[in-house]
């Protein structure tokens, strides 16, 4: 039980302190494969933390039936004495079923949430089909708009929408960096992976880690889709396609995924000036560290609290 409330206060912190360290150490984009993990182990270990500690909690309220009359918490870390008591059986059962009660509804409400959002990106990619005008290439069709713009919406198959203006104004090259910038999006499921995350921040509407990781996560996921068109044709053909569409303003759907429409000029920078080698191995053993120092702290905690 003592490790429960550990866990539960374990939690708290990384859901409040996270999202400022992880903006810092992934904001460069230097390898943002590795910082949507760093966000999604953050998010995956605060959940764990929760869910782990209502359990914990739970089990303890359970043998208080049976006679013991009082939670501890390990304190010798602060220099107290090495148990004191924390809370009393009805205290225990109280926060046992508030979290029950809070995780079911997250549950539930984040459900229906994804459930919401996926429903309307299929019924995007659906009509996107059906009234723009099919390409040579497979899922890809054109509508006509007078102003450059490409983006993606998952469905049943996928889309990849250009606008006539796109489609005509942009080199070959170009055009083609921009469609692999979106099949990127695709063959990544990234639009599942943000619904999700979207679902969370409305659920959770005050929790700074599930607000911040959505932007922050929806950029690096762009920043990922770049490399992976740079390795095929180039960096020049996706940096110019970047720049050529990010000119005007043009709306895109919530539910999708546009090549210039996150994080335009921060994107357009790191692939015209990109990291070396020796900054990206920095980066990638300092995020490394602290997905560790995360994913190892629940162990520690038990650790102390039962040696």
């Amino acid at each position: 039980m003592t490790s429960g409330l550990w866990l539960l206060l374990y939690g708290v912190a990384l859901a409040w302190l996270s999202p400022s360290i992880l903006t810092r150490l992934t904001k460069s984009g230097i390898s943002p494969q590795i910082g949507v993990a760093a966000w999604l182990t953050a998010i995956a270990m605060t959940v764990i933390a929760w869910v782990t500690a209502v359990v914990l909690i739970g089990v303890a309220a359970i043998d208080g039936l049976k006679g013991t009359s009082a939670v501890t918490l390990c304190l010798e870390l602060f220099g107290l004495s090495e148990h004191g008591g924390l809370l009393g059986l009805s205290g225990s059962i109280a926060l046992t079923i508030a979290g029950i009660t809070v995780s079911v509804l997250f549950l539930v409400r984040t459900s229906r949430s994804v459930t919401r959002l996926r429903s309307r990106s299929r019924e995007h990619a659906n009509a996107v089909l059906l009234v723009g005008r099919r390409t040579t290439r497979p899922g890809v069709v054109v509508v006509d708009a007078q102003r450059s713009a490409a983006y993606c919406v998952s469905g049943s198959p996928p889309a990849i929408v250009v606008t006539s203006a796109a489609w005509s104004s942009l080199a070959r090259s170009e055009l083609s960096a921009v469609l692999a910038h979106e099949q990127a999006h695709i063959d990544g499921r990234h639009h599942e992976l943000l619904m999700v995350l979207r679902a969370m921040a409305a659920v959770l509407p005050r929790l700074p880690l599930t607000q911040h990781s959505v932007s922050a996560v929806a950029e690096l996921l762009e920043m990922c889709a770049d490399d992976s068109a740079a390795r095929r044709h180039g960096v020049d053909p996706i940096l110019g396609s970047l720049l050529a569409m990010a000119a005007p303003r043009h709306p895109i759907p919530a539910d999708g995924l546009a090549a210039a429409s996150t994080a335009v000029a921060a994107r357009a920078m790191r692939l015209a000036q990109p990291a070396r080698e020796r900054a990206k191995w920095g980066q990638r053993l300092v995020l490394a560290l602290t997905m560790t120092v995360m994913l190892s702290a629940p162990a520690l905690i038990e650790l102390l609290c039962h040696h």
